[in-house]
C-alpha cells in the first residue's frame, strides 16, 4: 500500500503561532529592556565622565597648591638669606630695612617684588590684604586698572595678578615649571604671557605693625595656577623694628609667639 505524504503546505498549517495579542506583550517587553539598557548605559557613560572630570579637577588643585607652596618658599628662603634682586652687592633682607626707616612714603626704598596697600602713600595698614584682593579679583573675573608704583589703594576691592607686573624692573617673582615637574624661573614678560598649563607668582606684601606704629611686618605671598585650579598663599616672615639693626630679621620669626 502507498502512503501519500503531506505536502509542506498541510505542515506548517499546522504550526502554532502565539496569538497576536502575545505578540504584542513580547514586543512591548523586548522595548522596555532595550529603554533600561539604553538608560543604564547612558547613566554608566555619565558617571565615567563625572569621575575623569572629578578626579582631573583634584589633580589640578593639589598640583596647584604644591605649585604655590614651592614658589612661596622659595622666595621666602631666597629673602631671608642672600637675594639681591636689585643687584647692588647688598642683600635684599639688610637692603629692606630701609623701609622702616620711610614708612611715609616707603615706595623708593622696596625691593622689586615688594607691594604695600595704603589709604595714601604711607604704610598705614595694620593687616596684609593684598592676596585677598587678588583673588577676589581673580575669581571674579574682575577688570582692574594697571598699577604705575607698588602701591595698591585700599579703596581698591579686586586686583589681578598681572596688574602686579608694573615694569620690568617691578614684578614678582614668576616661575614655571621644567620637563622634571621641578620649579625654575619663568622668562615671560607677566602673568599673563607665560604660557605653561602651570604657573606660580610670589611676592612680599609689606604693611605697619599692628602693636608697635613705626615697625614693618612682611608677609610673602603666592599665587598659583595648573589647569583651571587656582591656590592662594601667604605666611609672615619677619618684623623690621626700629630698635634694632637694619636688615636683621630673624630666620626663627616665623616660629616665635607674634599674632599674625
Amino acid at each position: 500500500m502507498t502512503k501519500e505524504l503531506s505536502p509542506l503546505g498541510d505542515r506548517l498549517d499546522r504550526i502554532q503561532l502565539p496569538p497576536s495579542r502575545e505578540r504584542g506583550y513580547i514586543l512591548l517587553l523586548v522595548a522596555v529592556f532595550m529603554l533600561v539598557l539604553m538608560g543604564s548605559s547612558a547613566q554608566f557613560f555619565s558617571r565615567v565622565t563625572e569621575n575623569t572630570r572629578m578626579s582631573g579637577s583634584m589633580r589640578d588643585n593639589n598640583e596647584a597648591a604644591l605649585l604655590a607652596e614651592s614658589a612661596l618658599n622659595h622666595l621666602m628662603g631666597q629673602f631671608v638669606n642672600t637675594l639681591d634682586a636689585n643687584a647692588n652687592g647688598v642683600a635684599d633682607q639688610s637692603d629692606a630695612g630701609a623701609i622702616q626707616l620711610n614708612m611715609p612714603d616707603p615706595t623708593a626704598v622696596l625691593m622689586p617684588y615688594m607691594y604695600y596697600v595704603s589709604a595714601g602713600t604711607a604704610l598705614d595698614q595694620t593687616a596684609p590684604s593684598l592676596l585677598q584682593k587678588v583673588a577676589d579679583g581673580e575669581a571674579s573675573n574682575a577688570a582692574a586698572a594697571a598699577l604705575v608704583v607698588p602701591r595698591v589703594s585700599n579703596a581698591a576691592q579686586t586686583m589681578r595678578v598681572n596688574n602686579l607686573f608694573i615694569s620690568a624692573s617691578i614684578k614678582p617673582m614668576l616661575y614655571t615649571l621644567n620637563n622634571n615637574g621641578l620649579l625654575i624661573n619663568s622668562v615671560a614678560a607677566n602673568w599673563n604671557a607665560e604660557a605653561g598649563a602651570s604657573k606660580a607668582a610670589a611676592w612680599i606684601e609689606v604693611t605697619q605693625d599692628p602693636v608697635q606704629a613705626d615697625a614693618v611686618d612682611l608677609y610673602v605671598q603666592s599665587v598659583a595656577q595648573a589647569g583651571n585650579a587656582h591656590t592662594y598663599l601667604q605666611r609672615y616672615i619677619g618684623t623690621y623694628f626700629s630698635s634694632v639693626t637694619i636688615g636683621s630679621i630673624s630666620v626663627l620669626a616665623e616660629a616665635s609667639n607674634i599674632v599674625r
